[in-house]
């Protein structure tokens, strides 16, 4: 029993004495391996040392690339822009004078008609009777007034008599000029030459004073008429020129202001000019609205720049960047803020006028990621119309 005891113990210490010489291998060559690639890790550090080295000997350093354009003078106006509308002084309602049926008309809609011609015929057979009556009585009158007349000639009858036929006889008179004149108005006439454009009312209708009985329409002259602001009251005069666009119809017209008014609405101070318009081809109808163009300022070279490349610092001053060239590196700028002031600004082109110089070069892209001392590239020149 005592030697199975031992022989047992002899082969364990053989086989634990195995697995410790080969985990004494296995070690030494993981540290083998180690070593191998650290020193491939050295050669390679040593070889990117040399590298940038290399890069900065030649001086190529990877800067980011902007747009940039020059300044550059061009013409420069301010315009007052308003909207107006089309009216006429030849669109007018025409209203009966008198009541009466409708007895015949003698137009319709779309005729041209001429100032004073009939447009319709209201009855007058009640009128025309009275005239007729008051006819007989004048034709009465008058005979008896020649016969007192001839008596008073020859000194044969009374004077009162006389003056009584004499006074009857007028008065009759008036009255029958009185009643041919209100005859008249039973025919309605055209007030202005124009359109007929509306027909309110159908034979054996009433026509009355208060009601229109139709609409007559002259485009040959129209006008634009617009209210303006009392801040403009000095550049806007009579003979102002204009430029009046009409989007509806594709087309403008240039034309000058014909009155401008003198009285400065208390509510939204504002006052009224009118711009008279020919409109013979009758495009211009009256409600039409347009878009009025009053240039109030003009330079004829100026420094222009889009307002979106001037920037506002929390001092509240404008600057934009200006590029300048770094001596000694060949297409490399370097940043710097530039203060500058604006004039007048219309559609998003400010007019700058101090802080720039013609031909100074201003980033344009990527402007305002940029700080002061930034070096770049210029990626390509930008034309600021397209900015």
């Amino acid at each position: 029993m005592k030697k199975i005891l031992n022989l047992i113990i002899l082969i364990t210490l053989i086989v634990a004495c195995k697995q410790s010489s080969e985990q004494s291998a296995e070690t030494t060559d993981l540290q083998t391996r180690k070593q191998e690639i650290q020193r491939q890790i050295d050669s390679l550090n040593a070889l990117l040392i040399q590298i940038d080295s290399k890069l900065q000997a030649t001086g190529d350093k990877k800067l980011p690339e902007i747009e940039a354009m020059p300044v550059k003078k061009q013409a420069f106006a301010h315009f007052i822009e308003l909207q107006g509308s089309i009216d006429t002084d030849g669109n007018v309602l025409v209203v009966p004078e008198v009541m009466g049926s409708v007895k015949k008309i003698y137009v319709e809609e779309g005729d041209k008609v001429k100032k004073s011609s009939v447009l319709m015929l209201l009855d007058d057979t009640v009128l025309r009777n009275q005239i007729s009556e008051v006819k007989t009585q004048y034709d009465l009158a008058e005979t008896a007034y020649e016969r007192q007349q001839r008596l008073w000639n020859q000194k044969i009858g009374s004077e009162m008599a006389y003056l009584q036929a004499k006074t009857q006889k007028e008065a009759l008179e008036k009255k029958l000029k009185t009643l041919q004149s209100q005859l008249a108005k039973f025919k309605v006439k055209a007030p202005i030459s124009g359109t007929l454009d509306d027909l309110m009312i159908k034979e054996g209708e009433m026509a009355a004073p208060q009601k229109p009985v139709a609409r007559l329409v002259n485009l040959d002259q129209v006008y634009m008429q617009a209210d303006v602001s009392e801040t403009y009251m000095s550049q806007i005069k009579k003979g102002t020129e204009t430029v009046i666009d009409f989007p509806s119809l594709g087309q403008q017209i240039r034309a000058n202001v014909s009155y401008v008014g003198n009285f400065i609405h208390p509510t939204n101070r504002t006052f009224k000019i009118r711009i008279n318009l020919l409109n013979l081809d009758g495009v211009l109808k009256p409600n039409l609205t347009g878009n009025i163009k009053i240039k109030d300022f003009e330079a004829p070279e100026a420094i222009v720049l889009p307002l979106s490349l001037i920037q506002e610092d929390r001092h509240g001053n404008n600057y934009v960047y200006v590029l300048t060239p770094v001596p000694g590196e060949k297409g490399v700028y370097s940043a710097k803020k530039q203060i500058v002031k604006t004039g007048k600004v219309y559609k998003n082109q400010a007019m700058i006028t101090e802080g720039l110089q013609e031909g100074v070069l201003i980033a344009t892209g990527s402007a305002r990621g940029l700080t002061e001392g930034d070096q770049v590239t210029v990626k390509k020149y930008q034309d600021e119309k397209n900015i």
